[in-house]
C-alpha cells in the first residue's frame, strides 16, 4: 500500500453511495406492511429523494467523502472529488482513499479505524500550501459495515465565488471586493496596501465603504460576517462550468 502512494492518482469517477431510504424512512409513523401500494405516481419518489439528496451535499462547502474500514470510497461530494483529483492532502488509488504522503499512512488508518469503531477524530494532513485539517466522523448504523464521514478542512476563509457573490449583494466595487479578499486571507491593512502598492489611507478608506454598505461595526466583525457565509461556490462552478 506504501508503494501505491507514490503512483499516479486514479482518475476514475466515483461510485455513488445508494441513498435510497427506506419505507419506513420515508413514512416513519407507519409499519413498512402497511404502507399504501406505490402507484405510477410513487414509484419514482426514493429515486428522487437520493437526486435530492446528492444536490444536498454537492452544496456543502467542505468536501466531504464517505469512506469504509478498508480505506473504499463509497460517496464524495463535488467539492469532495475535486480535492481528491487535486491530489490536496488525499487522493483515491484503485477506489482507495489515502494520504498523500506514505508517512501520514499510520495516523490516517488510525483515525479512519477510530471512526468506523464509533469514535470521533481529527487529524492534520499535509498539503502544498500547508496543512489540511480532517474530522473524521462515525457513520455507522446496525444495518451496514463500518463507515466515515470525512470532512475536509477549507483553504479559505471563504471561497472565491462565495465572497464575489457577498460582494455583488452588497454593491461592492472591484477595488473594494479585491480588499475584502486581501482581508479574508488574513491580511493587515498595511499589507493589503504594499500588495495592491496603494496608499494606507487608500485602503482604509476602502475598508470603511465596505463596512458602511455591508453594515458591520469593526474589520473582526466583517470577518466574522463572511466566515459563516452558507455555501454557494459548488452550485455557481456547476453553472459556470456549463
Amino acid at each position: 500500500m506504501l508503494d501505491e502512494l507514490l503512483s499516479p492518482p486514479d482518475t476514475r469517477p466515483t461510485a455513488h453511495l445508494n441513498l435510497r431510504p427506506s419505507p419506513a424512512a420515508i413514512h416513519p409513523a407507519v409499519e413498512p406492511a402497511q404502507l399504501p401500494y406505490p402507484g405510477p405516481e410513487r414509484r419514482h419518489g426514493p429515486s428522487a429523494m437520493a437526486r435530492w439528496l446528492t444536490m444536498m451535499l454537492d452544496e456543502m462547502d467542505h468536501g466531504l467523502l464517505l469512506v469504509d474500514a478498508s480505506c473504499g470510497l463509497r460517496h464524495a461530494n463535488q467539492l469532495g472529488w475535486q480535492s481528491l483529483q487535486a491530489g490536496d492532502g488525499l487522493r483515491v488509488i484503485k477506489g482507495q482513499v489515502l494520504p498523500r504522503h506514505a508517512e501520514e499512512l499510520s495516523g490516517f488508518l488510525g483515525a479512519l479505524l477510530g471512526a468506523c469503531s464509533g469514535r470521533r477524530r481529527m487529524l492534520n494532513l499535509s498539503r502544498e500550501d500547508g496543512a489540511m485539517p480532517v474530522a473524521f466522523v462515525p457513520m455507522s448504523s446496525p444495518e451496514d459495515d463500518g463507515l466515515a464521514m470525512l470532512v475536509l478542512g477549507k483553504r479559505h476563509r471563504c471561497e472565491s465565488l462565495t465572497l464575489d457573490f457577498f460582494a455583488r449583494t452588497h454593491g461592492l466595487t472591484a477595488a473594494e471586493t479585491k480588499v475584502l479578499r486581501a482581508l479574508c486571507d488574513g491580511q493587515r491593512p498595511k499589507e493589503v496596501a504594499r500588495t495592491f502598492s496603494v496608499a494606507v489611507s487608500t485602503v482604509r478608506s476602502q475598508i470603511s465603504s465596505i463596512r458602511i454598505k455591508t453594515q458591520t461595526a469593526s474589520i473582526g466583525d466583517l470577518l466574522n460576517r463572511v466566515a459563516v457565509l452558507p455555501p454557494i461556490t459548488p452550485a455557481m462552478k456547476t453553472a459556470l462550468s456549463h
